[in-house]
């Protein structure tokens, strides 16, 4: 079967600085991939090349089968960066009835005039309301949100992906990514490493301080503990 995003030994650079080199990894639809790495990892970069927003130095990028700029305009894809893709001129109404309608429609303030927390929920509410997403991919989604909106961000992100969406979330939340992801690629300044849930943890669900010293080990240079292989 085509996955619903295949990755293969993509490289993308600044000028001449290299971002990251050889990401290599499919996802199947149903899936949902954590992508954790500290800052100026290559995160952000990785989930715009997704996207299309930038075009990779070497190698290439498939959302069923398709390239991302044509994916996007035929097939349903759900992105989101938080302050980066909120124009903060646009009216509260007017950006909430790109999607579904929720309260937010109703609000004749300015996106800027919002709270950090109320303007990344808003977007959240916007890109996630869609139906029939392919393709789920969100940057620092937790970012600013308060308990209630991060419990409903992380039941909708379940909900979408048993509905068949791929989703790809780029988080330095370990506690949110454990246990809602069936992956994890770990974006470190000399490699990238692929490890499914079960590499993670070998029995049982994936918890925040797993998910941590696999992280923390595979960094370091250290092979994961044999009972996590």
């Amino acid at each position: 079967m085509t996955p619903a995003l295949s990755v293969q030994l993509l490289s993308l650079r600044y000028g001449h600085q290299p971002v990251f080199h050889g990401v290599t990894f499919d996802l199947a639809a149903g899936q949902c991939l954590g992508v954790i790495g500290p800052n100026g990892a290559g995160k952000t970069t990785l989930l715009r090349a997704i996207v299309g927003l930038l075009t990779p130095f070497a190698g290439e990028i498939r959302i069923n089968g398709v390239e991302p700029r044509r994916a996007v305009s035929r097939m349903g894809i759900a992105y989101f960066a938080g302050e980066a893709t909120l124009p903060g001129f646009t009216r509260v109404g007017a950006w909430g009835t790109l999607g579904p309608p929720h309260d937010a429609t109703r609000d004749g303030r300015r996106l800027r005039a919002l709270s950090r927390g109320t303007r990344q929920l808003v977007g959240l509410r916007t890109v996630l309301g869609r139906e029939s997403l392919a393709l789920v991919v969100l940057d620092e989604p937790w970012e600013a949100l308060d308990p209630d909106g991060a419990r409903w961000l992380s039941a909708t992100l379940e909900l979408k992906r048993d509905r068949g969406a791929a989703v790809v979330l780029a988080s330095h939340r370990f506690q949110d990514l454990a246990g809602l992801c069936d992956a994890y690629l770990f974006l470190l300044p000399r490699e990238s490493i692929w490890l499914q849930a079960h590499q993670v943890a070998a029995a049982g669900l994936v918890t925040p301080e797993l998910l941590m010293e696999a992280f923390d080990r595979r960094r370091g240079g250290q092979p994961l503990p044999r009972a996590l292989l």
